[in-house]
């Protein structure tokens, strides 16, 4: 579990805010088995609650955003979650039209990261401040894996996590994020520029607080 926790200078620099009551909208398994391991650790009490839903049509951005909306809108769904804090997780390489689908998802909480969800797992090894190609990505997984890396393989991604420097890829996610900002790049315009980028930092940090204290 140590390399879930922050250390403690980490710690008392991170402002804590409660997660609370969360749900989890994903495009893929490997984002689902990426938070599921950290819900797993985080106990769920009458406070907190971290549900890990995963959209199995395998589509896209827009795929795993009009599932959301359609999800909230059944009345079963809606009178549960409610209340919950409401987080989409998906890549940015598709469809063409991303900029839109981001535009169009704004009424939730976004754990996007452009151009995949691999970009912000090599993080987790090395600095990432350049774009990257989706082999150039796995290519580099795999050799700090020592072995071929499997999108959507709940041993890898779990390996990564166990294996890999969570707060490195904080701190990485967290200086492309100040970069663009400088530049005057903001992702509900200039989602397509802004390329690698993640904001699935925002809430590994607070799951971190979570586990650390």
């Amino acid at each position: 579990m140590g390399r879930t926790r922050l250390s403690p200078q980490r710690l008392s620099e991170t402002k804590k805010t409660n997660i609370g009551r969360i749900i989890i909208f994903c495009e893929g398994k490997t984002e689902k088995y990426y938070f599921d391991y950290f819900a797993e650790i985080i106990k769920k009490n009458k406070y907190t609650d971290i549900e890990v839903i995963l959209e199995t049509a395998n589509g896209n951005a827009r795929t795993v955003l009009n599932f959301a909306n359609e999800f909230m809108t059944d009345e079963k769904h809606n009178q549960k979650f409610s209340t919950y804090g409401k987080y989409l997780a998906f890549d940015c390489d598709d469809p063409p039209d991303i900029q839109a689908v981001v535009l169009a998802a704004a009424e939730y909480e976004l754990l996007i990261s452009n151009h995949l969800f691999e970009t912000w797992l090599l993080m987790h090894f090395e600095d990432v401040e350049e774009k990257l190609s989706k082999g150039e990505i796995y290519r580099r997984l795999s050799f700090h894996l020592h072995g071929t890396y499997s999108k959507g393989h709940k041993g890898k991604t779990r390996e990564i996590v166990r294996n890999g420097n969570v707060e490195k890829a904080i701190d990485n996610a967290r200086i492309l994020e100040r970069r663009y900002a400088v530049e005057g790049k903001s992702i509900f315009t200039d989602i397509k520029d802004m390329n690698p980028f993640t904001s699935v930092y925002k809430l590994i940090e607070q799951f971190m607080v979570e586990i650390s204290e």
